[in-house]
């Protein structure tokens, strides 16, 4: 001991006295946690922490691992989504009604992975704080993926979970004693920074990543907590590592020289259509299933005969527009935040290069058809800002036959897009989103399931095969549009590209190992011409697509497009420095400086043109009610559709009864001589289209 104090009296006295103040700090900072107080809001903090983490992961992983299995597999991946769970377990400490706060905070948590549990029995994908965004668009469908006594059943829990909420907080008792603020602040500060700041450590050394390629994937990988609350700060595309004037121009320079706008060429440059298909792929992929006929023959023979191969999307079983993105813009989705639709983002708000733009000064008219609601993904605003000139939605088509689903049969898609074809002298860029292959599949026999198969092992139950033998009916009926649309090109005198693909793998439980051939995230496309081209059967990704088939046909338009055109061609350049290319201007052209259009951005949006079809009343006819003053009236004309809506003198009624795509009804109006009667197409708040006015004469009817 003597020895001991003679060492320490011999040093500096700074460091004799550093090291009573270290001595000093570790006594208090150990009687501080010896408090009761401490220990036991620890113990609540933590318990409950790992009892919900335990909860929400195993609702996570119940398809693929034994909860506990888990834990004990990866310690320190179940412990930072503890962390992250415990960050709203540690502000009830503030609170008298601890007993309350520490409930509602379970039951969040609880409500998360409840949610992605049914959302993963139903579309694969799991639930991300991005699907708050796309709320409207799931209400819009959710009669298709659940029964009407589903659907009453979430609502009454909805009532009683928010009904019991309010009388825990009546009921749950109080802490006797008032919150010492000041020092139990210091301990939830201390804790909240501390879990986060661990969280934060553990994607700093690894044991997390930051950006997913595969959400679902990344979901079993990372857990459900610390992938939920990436989706929430994590948006955009990161700011490139030197990001710069210099590093975007030094990207421009390496690229191919674009097409010259003005040649004779120009003029031979083919119609382009691509048809994005939902839902669709090669079921004859599908291990241990034998089909005793081909399910999709003229996708098969294209396949075999034109260029083709395995398209890889961004996501499964659903995600359309983002793999429509990509297509369009060819921008790597893995390069934004997790489980974002730029389409319910950025693009509601900014433009974007992409398919539509840079073929417009090569004479191109651009048009949009899809057989589902414009508003669906946003789609109204986001074809405006895409550079379309015409959109083509459900709302301006008629005759529209529906599958036992509810979803518009894609046959339509052969008039739409001869009209669109019609509609102008010049060369014309169609882009169709399909939409009849969508799920939710039926779990029990139904009519429109006619496609026979037969199972070769126990793999799938009967429900599986319900949903497989409906699904391949789907495929059958959109490749007979297919047929039949490719026998029409063939037949016009315009040289013409048609792009083939699916959006993603279909709504069903499939593992890697279902499959024969390509992986889940791999659907097929063919590109298809009535003009000579190399055969070439090549694998893409989606991002990919329209450079490659611009490439195909001689056109050189478009930044990103000759970017990765460049890449078809360097057989030297490395993938990673060809991803970071792309990055660095997808990020310039979205959220940068837009350094490669030297500061302006060369594009604004268009205003679109809805349909290529206008309603057009001809004549009506009106019923006098003497009794009640009022008239029955009946609109007859042209291409109504069941959005058609009667208004008179600029005013809509909703009442107007569709009877046919030639006749509306209106009962019990009031109409005064001359009145201005119109056709106009209605939906979700819009009016997309209106007719001429024809007048009443009120002479004529009593």
């Amino acid at each position: 001991m003597e020895e001991e104090t003679k060492t320490m009296e011999s040093k500096p006295s700074f460091i004799r006295k550093a090291a009573g103040g270290c001595r000093r700090g570790f006594c208090g900072l150990r009687a501080f946690l010896n408090k009761p107080f401490f220990r036991y809001k620890l113990v609540q903090v933590y318990l409950l922490s790992f009892f919900t983490t335990y909860i929400v992961e195993g609702l996570s992983h119940y398809r693929h691992l034994p909860q506990l299995l888990h834990v004990v597999k990866h310690p320190l991946i179940f412990l930072t989504n503890m962390l992250i769970v415990s960050l709203l377990f540690i502000p009830p400490i503030l609170f008298r009604r601890k007993a309350f706060f520490y409930t509602l905070s379970f039951i969040l948590w609880l409500t998360v992975g409840v949610v992605d549990f049914i959302v993963l029995h139903n579309r694969v994908t799991p639930f991300n704080a991005n699907d708050f965004k796309m709320l409207n668009d799931a209400l819009n469908v959710i009669v298709h993926y659940f029964k009407f006594y589903e659907i009453a059943a979430v609502i009454i829990l909805i009532v009683l979970g928010v009904t019991g909420l309010v009388m825990a907080f009546l009921k749950f008792p109080k802490t006797k004693n008032p919150v010492n603020l000041k020092k139990t602040g210091v301990l939830a500060l201390v804790l909240f920074l501390a879990h986060l700041g661990l969280v934060l450590g553990s994607v700093k050394v690894g044991i997390m990543k930051r950006t997913f390629p595969n959400l679902a994937n990344a979901y079993q990988d990372y857990g459900l907590p610390y992938c939920f609350a990436c989706s929430i700060v994590d948006k955009g595309i990161k700011k490139p590592s030197g990001y710069s004037k210099g590093s975007v121009r030094e990207v421009i320079e390496t690229l191919p020289s674009p097409t010259p706008v003005v040649t004779e060429t120009n003029e031979e440059n083919p119609n382009i259509i691509f048809i994005q298909l939902e839902s669709f792929f090669d079921p004859k992929r599908i291990r241990d299933i034998k089909f005793e006929e081909d399910p999709i023959p003229n996708f098969t023979h294209l396949y075999n005969h034109y260029c083709s191969g395995l398209l890889t999307v961004p996501s499964i079983s659903a995600g359309t527009a983002n793999t429509e993105f990509e297509v369009l813009t060819g921008m790597n989705m893995a390069d934004f935040g997790s489980g974002e639709y730029p389409y319910r983002t950025i693009l509601q708000s900014s433009t974007c290069e992409n398919l539509a733009f840079v073929l417009k000064p090569l004479g191109y008219a651009c048009h949009a058809i899809h057989n589902n609601t414009a508003t669906f993904y946003g789609r109204n605003v986001v074809f405006s800002n895409l550079g379309f000139d015409t959109f083509d939605s459900i709302e301006t088509m008629s005759n529209v036959e529906m599958n036992a689903l509810g979803w518009a049969k894609d046959k339509v898609l052969y008039r739409e897009i001869n009209a669109a074809l019609n509609s102008t002298l010049g060369k014309d860029f169609i882009f169709t989103v399909s939409v009849q292959g969508h799920g939710k599949y039926p779990d029990e026999e139904i009519l429109d399931a006619s496609i026979p198969l037969t199972k070769l092992s126990d793999a799938y139950d009967d429900s599986t095969i319900y949903g497989l033998r409906y699904y391949t009916t789907q495929l059958n009926e959109m490749d007979a549009f297919i047929g039949s649309l490719v026998a029409n090109l063939s037949e016009r005198n315009e040289k013409t590209v048609l792009v083939l693909y699916g959006d993603h793998l279909p709504g069903f439980d499939f593992e890697p190992e279902d499959l024969t051939s390509g992986t889940l995230l791999q659907t097929e496309y063919v590109i298809w011409t009535n003009f000579e081209t190399e055969v070439v059967h090549k694998d893409l990704y989606s991002y990919q697509l329209a450079a490659y088939v611009q490439d195909l046909i001689g056109l050189h338009e478009g930044l990103i497009p000759r970017l990765h055109q460049s890449h078809f061609v360097d057989e030297e350049e490395t993938e990673e420095k060809y991803l970071e290319d792309l990055r660095v201007l997808s990020y310039d052209m979205l959220y940068g400086n837009q350094y490669c259009w030297e500061g302006v951005n060369p594009y604004s949006p268009t205003v679109l043109t809805y349909g290529f079809y206008r309603p057009d009343p001809t004549s009506m006819h009106a019923v006098y009610d003497s009794a009640n003053d009022t008239y029955y009236l009946t609109v007859y004309g042209t291409d109504f559709t069941p959005y058609s809506y009667i208004f008179i003198n600029g005013e809509r009624y909703k009442d107007t009864i569709y009877v046919s795509d030639t006749e509306l009804f209106l009962p019990r109006i009031t109409l005064n001589d001359r009145d201005a009667v119109s056709v106009g197409v209605w939906n979700d708040g819009n009016l997309y289209r209106t007719s001429p006015a024809i007048r009443f004469r009120m002479e004529e009817y009593q």
